[in-house]
């Protein structure tokens, strides 16, 4: 065999064992943190007013208006208020589960996110593009918070 072909082979070899320990790292963050627990939708809505309540009035960084026809807002700000933010923390109830999943993951696992990735080479749909970047100069509060009443309710946000 040519050495050019041997080197070729490795390094796609070396790339991909990259890709592998990122995706073996990931998901050691998000199974780590995950946490499952039974709730109703009434106690699950109290948590997550409770967490809202916590940052100022102003509307979430992702509005999701219809998702069926991929109606969504990205509330993007021209400059940062200067704090930082360090971690995302997800709550999620769904009904047809009876459970509330509540996660923490580090922000710096977004920029691998392949919503990150593709809108930062402009792959993805204009409505749909959020980077990390945005949601630094967002700051500390609310990213999404979606409501589909007796189904499911998502509130994410970092701090």
């Amino acid at each position: 065999m040519r050495t050019w072909i041997k080197a070729t082979i490795a390094g796609a070899a070396i790339v991909a064992l990259g890709f592998l320990a990122l995706a073996g790292t990931a998901g050691y963050f998000v199974f780590k943190s995950m946490e499952k627990t039974s709730a109703t939708e009434a106690a699950a809505i109290r948590e997550m007013d409770g967490i809202k309540a916590r940052f100022a009035a102003r509307p979430p960084l992702v509005e999701i208006i219809n998702p069926r026809s991929m109606d969504v807002r990205v509330n993007r700000l021209a400059s940062s208020d200067g704090a930082r933010v360090q971690t995302i923390h997800v709550v999620n109830w769904k009904a047809e589960d009876g459970e509330v999943m509540r996660m923490e993951v580090p922000l710096w696992l977004m920029r691998f996110s392949s919503l990150n990735i593709f809108s930062q080479i402009g792959l993805a749909p204009e409505k749909l593009r959020l980077t990390v970047q945005d949601v630094e100069r967002y700051g500390p509060g609310v990213v999404v918070d979606y409501n589909q009443p007796g189904a499911a309710r998502l509130l994410m946000w970092v701090d």
